[in-house]
């Protein structure tokens, strides 16, 4: 079984706060900003964990110099 998938949820939710009544629509309003939410944080993490990736290589390299990790 896959995930949903957040930006559908998003669109899904919006589609149903249109037609639902006004207290139901506010429901549907903030599971549509959660999702989106979720998608953003996603993609920040996307985008960093290649940076934090290389800071814990350079990390390692001044802790343990340059033959860390390598058969000798």
């Amino acid at each position: 079984m896959t995930a949903p998938n957040p930006l559908h949820l998003a669109n899904t939710a919006q589609q149903m706060a249109r037609t639902a009544p006004a207290s139901d629509a506010v429901v549907f309003n903030k599971v549509a900003m959660i999702c989106m939410g979720v998608m953003a944080a996603a993609s920040v993490v996307q985008m960093v964990q290649p940076l934090l990736r290389e800071l814990n290589r350079k990390h390692l390299r001044q802790m343990y110099g340059d033959d860390h990790g390598r058969g000798r």
